[in-house]
């Protein structure tokens, strides 16, 4: 399935491990026969499904699970990037043979790349494959921000796309300026906490951490936003913020460990170096969660 006019909630696909840190298959298919019919799309092996710290076969092995159990319903976006370009393209290669919707790449991290080193990343990507290629632009890990003018001439390259989680609704509005004129070109929120926002300035969509455990908060601001009922819209997003406040500061992966065995779901442990919560943190959290019950 294309993304072409994609619109809707597309969880940032929360990865289940064993204790072992091997991936946990089971529990996997699990959770996404749950999940793939309540939201629009799948965006996987990104910052909330642990891809910077799974190796190049667990990667694939994950991709590999997701498309089957997908099986065409809802598109599916593998997260390709690695601060090493020939092993985003090795990724990316793979995930065309799946007949993914598309591919995207973090800007890479951990080296303090300039414009070029960025931009060169980018073309050898687009290059290498046929299908789509976002650019995941996401400065507070990697250490470089994309401006618009930048985004401009990577369309031009062929970019299909770019899922900005800068939080800079500036930028965001830039980004959808600077790219109007290409067709097809998705602008994509990575956060939904600016997801209203984003909405009125021309957004198509939204990769978010939240969908995992309650899709019915995003894709509420979504039909409130279209309906024109503002109101309820501005609603829901200020309870989809209070609901990032507490899952805490960071990507906060094992929080939704924790939460979606709230919601009856079990997706195993978070992989080493992450460390799961304590039964009294989980227990907190449980408590919390009692407030959001009508968004199950």
């Amino acid at each position: 399935m294309t993304m072409s006019n994609f619109r809707g909630t597309m969880p940032a696909l929360i990865t289940p491990f064993d204790g072992d840190g091997k991936v946990d298959e089971t529990k996997f298919r699990t959770f996404l026969d749950w999940l793939v019919p309540q939201v629009s799309g799948l965006y996987v092996a990104g910052s909330y499904g642990s891809g910077p710290i799974m190796t190049v076969d667990q990667r694939k092995q994950v991709a590999e699970i997701v498309l089957d159990s997908v099986s065409g319903r809802i598109p599916v976006v593998i997260h390709v990037g690695d601060p090493d370009t020939y092993t985003s393209i090795e990724l990316a290669r793979h995930a065309e043979s799946l007949n993914v919707s598309g591919v995207a790449s973090l800007t890479p991290y951990y080296y303090l790349h300039g414009r070029e080193e960025i931009d060169r990343h980018f073309v050898s990507l687009i290059d290498a494959v046929s299908t789509p290629v976002y650019l995941y632009n996401n400065p507070k890990y990697t250490n470089y921000c994309v401006t618009a003018e930048e985004i401009y001439w990577l369309a031009e390259k062929g970019l299909a796309g770019i899922k900005d989680s800068s939080a800079n609704i500036q930028l965001f509005y830039g980004l959808v300026a600077a790219t109007r004129d290409f067709d097809d070109f998705q602008v994509i929120v990575g956060s939904q906490t600016i997801l209203l926002p984003a909405l009125v300035g021309g957004g198509r969509g939204c990769v978010s951490g939240l969908s995992n455990l309650y899709p019915k908060v995003v894709n509420g601001i979504f039909d409130a936003a279209e309906s024109g009922d503002f109101d309820r819209a501005l609603a829901i997003q200020r309870e989809a913020n209070e609901l990032r406040q507490l899952t805490g500061a960071g990507i906060p992966v094992a929080f939704y460990h924790s939460a979606l065995r709230y919601r009856g779901i079990d997706i195993g442990v978070p992989k080493a170096p992450l460390v799961s919560k304590t039964k009294a943190e989980e227990a907190a959290i449980f408590a919390a969660l009692e407030k959001y019950k009508h968004f199950e």
